[in-house]
């Protein structure tokens, strides 16, 4: 799995976030659970 903690807040283990579309998509199908998708940049 590929798990990461968030590139620009501590969640404090709150959330998983992935780095993966496939294994989040796997992850919430297994939990029953939605996605949420943040797009962002580097400066």
């Amino acid at each position: 799995m590929t798990k990461s903690t968030h590139p620009h807040f501590d969640d404090h283990g709150a959330l998983q976030w992935y780095t993966s579309m496939a294994e989040a998509k796997a992850a919430a199908a297994r939990d029953g659970k939605r996605i949420f998708i943040e797009f962002g940049r580097e400066q």
